[in-house]
C-alpha cells in the first residue's frame, strides 16, 4: 500500500498550501519592511535623559515590551546634555537618542543625513499641570509676579542656552508682547534652580517637572502662569541616519514598544506601583514624589513641524545656527515608521 503522502493529489494539496502559506508571508513582510535575517534580536542603544519625559523608554525596558518586538535594548542615561548625545548618535554609538529640540539638534542635522527623526517623545498637556514651569520664589509670587510679563529687566535662569527651555522662556515672554531680549538669561544646574531663586541671585528659572513640584512642595519657588507652549511637541525621539534607513521595520518596533509603556503610564496617572518603582530607579526620583506629580506625557508621536520650523528661525535671530538656509525637516522623516508602530502598538 501506498502511503498517503506519496499520493499525487495530496502532494498538490501540500504544494498549494505551502504556497499560500509562503504569500502570507511574503505580505507580512512587506508590511513591516525590507525582509532581514534572523539573527536575532536587533540591538539597540538609547540614550535617554534621567527625566520622566524619558519614562516610556524605561518601563518599556523593564516590563519586557522591547523584547517582545524582538528588540535587544540598552538604556543608557550617562549623558545628560544635548551636546554630547549628539555626536554619538551621529557615529552610531547611539541608535535612538530621547533629546529636546534646540539649536544643537538643528545645526547636527544640517550636516548631513547622519541624524533623522522618529517622531515626538513627549507633547506638552494641552490642560492640566504642565510638565514645564517658569518658578519664582514664594514672596516675589506673593507680591504679584504671578506671569512673565512682570519678568522684564530681571534675570532668568535656563538649564542650557540654546536649547529648548531658551525657547520656552521666549514664548512666555512673546505671549505678553516681550522677547528674551527684554531679559538677562543665565545658564544654570538643575540642582541650583532653588538656592538661586530663593536667594534672590535670579528672579525667575525654567524648570520641568518633578522639579516642579519639589520645589512647590519645599516652598521654594511656585509657577507662574505659562501656557504659550501648550500642545507643543517639545521633546522629539531621533535616530542614527544609517540606521533607521537600514532598520526601518526595528524602528518602527521601538515605537510601538515605547508607546505600549507610555499609554500605561498615562493611563496609570502614576498610581501603579511597578511604574513608578522603574521610574524611580532610572532617574532617581523618590517613588513618593512621582506619585504626587500631575505629569502627562503621551504622545502625539508625528513630529511637531510648525513648532521645528518657528524654533529654527529663533535661533536663526539669536545666531545660533551654523547654516544661512532652511531646514525641510520632512526630508528627515518617515511616515512610513510611525504608521506602522501605530498599527504593532494596538
Amino acid at each position: 500500500m501506498r502511503s498517503e503522502s506519496m499520493r499525487p493529489e495530496v502532494a498538490v494539496r501540500h504544494s498549494r498550501r505551502s504556497l499560500l502559506l509562503g504569500t502570507a508571508a511574503v505580505a507580512i513582510s512587506g508590511a513591516l519592511g525590507p525582509a532581514r535575517a534572523d539573527t536575532g534580536p536587533t540591538k539597540i542603544v538609547v540614550s535617554a535623559v534621567q527625566s520622566i519625559t524619558s519614562s516610556p523608554h524605561f518601563v518599556a525596558k523593564e516590563k519586557g515590551y522591547f523584547t517582545e518586538q524582538s528588540l535587544d535594548v540598552t538604556v543608557d542615561t550617562s549623558l545628560q546634555n544635548v551636546a554630547d548625545q549628539l555626536p554619538l548618535l551621529a557615529a552610531g554609538k547611539y541608535q535612538v537618542m530621547a533629546t529636546s529640540w534646540g539649536a544643537s539638534v538643528f545645526n547636527a542635522m544640517r550636516r548631513g543625513g547622519l541624524i533623522r527623526v522618529l517622531g515626538t517623545q513627549t507633547t506638552l498637556p494641552e490642560s492640566g499641570r504642565n510638565l514645564v514651569a517658569l518658578v519664582v520664589s514664594k514672596a516675589n509670587y506673593d507680591a504679584g509676579l504671578t506671569t512673565a510679563a512682570g519678568l522684564k529687566g530681571k534675570k532668568v535662569g535656563v538649564v542650557g542656552l540654546g536649547g529648548w527651555n531658551e525657547y520656552d522662556v521666549h514664548l512666555a515672554l512673546k505671549a505678553f508682547g516681550g522677547s528674551v531680549k527684554d531679559v538677562e538669561l543665565v545658564q544654570i544646574g538643575r540642582n541650583d534652580i532653588g538656592p538661586a531663586v530663593a536667594n534672590g541671585a535670579i528672579t525667575a528659572s525654567w524648570a520641568a517637572e518633578p522639579g516642579v513640584t519639589l520645589l512647590e512642595e519645599k516652598g521654594i519657588a511656585v509657577p507662574i502662569a505659562n501656557d504659550a507652549a501648550r500642545g507643543k511637541g517639545a521633546f522629539p525621539l531621533l535616530a542614527n541616519g544609517d540606521f533607521s534607513k537600514q532598520n526601518p521595520d526595528a524602528c518602527a518596533r521601538y515605537l510601538a514598544a515605547f508607546l505600549k509603556a507610555a499609554r500605561e503610564i498615562e493611563a496609570s496617572a502614576w498610581q501603579d506601583p511597578q511604574i513608578v518603582e522603574i521610574v524611580s530607579k532610572y532617574t532617581g526620583v523618590p517613588a513618593d514624589i512621582l506619585r504626587r506629580t500631575p505629569s502627562k506625557l503621551l504622545p502625539k508621536i508625528e513630529p511637531d513641524f510648525a513648532l521645528m520650523d518657528d524654533m529654527q528661525e529663533y535661533f536663526r535671530e539669536r545666531k545660533m545656527l551654523t547654516y544661512t538656509d532652511k531646514i525641510n525637516f520632512a526630508d528627515f522623516y518617515s511616515p512610513q515608521i510611525i504608521e506602522q508602530a501605530r498599527k504593532l502598538a494596538k
